[in-house]
């Protein structure tokens, strides 16, 4: 099932690995729609057609209050031909994320697991995956309708009445070239990513609040450069919503540096294996609060 799909689909794994201690299981969806619920050591698979997907996903046990909203969102882009794989992450508090993870993390992590088989899901527009051919997946670096997004760190949830508060990750190497910031450096699928995007967000909201942008640098470099990228690559994204018709009151952009890493274990010397496992730490997060329909 790891092998290349046929150039009209893209194929999306999810997994939860072996050894995850929250009880429960995490709820998947996809489009909004209910995909598959993963115990410990299970994965499960959905292709599609190229383009703009979000995922979402929430942990439930028996015996806890039901949640009214997902933990998480992570919104991807993957292209034709192309497999993504997700990791299901488990936080505090009963809370998952979903953080987009290298063919080759993943593939270790997959082993030992068992594909769920006990749910149907009811995912519309789900096609039946045709492999074609035994060559090495590739992780979709389009992340967010868009760039394959990266983990969202705070749950979607409800802040009041309602309003709600969500978060969305990009990859910053689906909206940047290596080391850049600025606006010309911002590839064709990002913008087509940030107009998604924007298109998006519009749909589900009746009015938003308040945008806060929040850019992450990986470890590689001196933290003074690291600190400015992040904060520039921030303030592209905000400008870029703005003058493409993100109409909001507050909308505001910070840089983090590398402060906040999502991965630990890649190493401060940038070689091309340490720069490839740090993708998941180069990413921009917005942080969204707004009344939905």
């Amino acid at each position: 099932m790891f092998e290349r799909v046929a150039q009209h689909q893209s194929r999306i794994i999810i997994y939860r690995a072996t050894g995850t201690n929250q009880p429960g299981a995490a709820t998947v969806y996809v489009n909004d729609r209910y995909h598959a619920s993963l115990i410990p050591g299970g994965y499960a698979q959905v292709c599609l057609p190229p383009g703009g997907a979000e995922l979402g996903v929430r942990m439930v046990a028996v015996g806890r209050n039901p949640k009214d909203n997902l933990d998480s969102t992570t919104a991807i882009n993957p292209k034709g031909g192309e497999t993504s794989f997700l990791s299901v992450r488990e936080q505090a508090g009963m809370l998952a994320v979903l953080q987009p993870v290298p063919a080759a993390q993943a593939m270790q992590e997959l082993q030992g697991t068992r594909q769920q088989a006990h749910t149907i899901s009811r995912v519309p527009n789900a096609e039946k995956c045709i492999d074609a051919g035994p060559a090495a997946p590739q992780v979709a670096s389009q992340p967010i309708h868009q760039a394959a997004a990266s983990v969202a760190s705070q749950p979607i949830h409800q802040a009041a009445a309602s309003v709600a508060l969500q978060q969305i990750n990009l990859a910053a190497d689906s909206l940047f070239a290596f080391g850049k910031s600025d606006l010309k450096s911002m590839s064709t699928a990002g913008r087509t990513s940030l107009d998604n995007l924007i298109s998006q967000i519009k749909t589900p909201y009746l009015s938003i609040e308040r945008v806060h942008i929040v850019g992450h640098a990986d470890p590689l470099g001196s933290e003074v450069i690291n600190d400015r990228l992040s904060t520039d690559r921030a303030k592209t994204v905000r400008d870029y919503l703005l003058v493409n018709g993100l109409q909001v009151s507050r909308i505001e952009s910070e840089g983090r540096g590398s402060r906040e890493p999502v991965v630990r274990h890649c190493g401060s010397v940038a070689t091309a294996q340490a720069i490839a496992c740090n993708q998941p730490n180069r990413r921009v997060a917005i942080e969204l609060s707004g009344v939905r329909r």
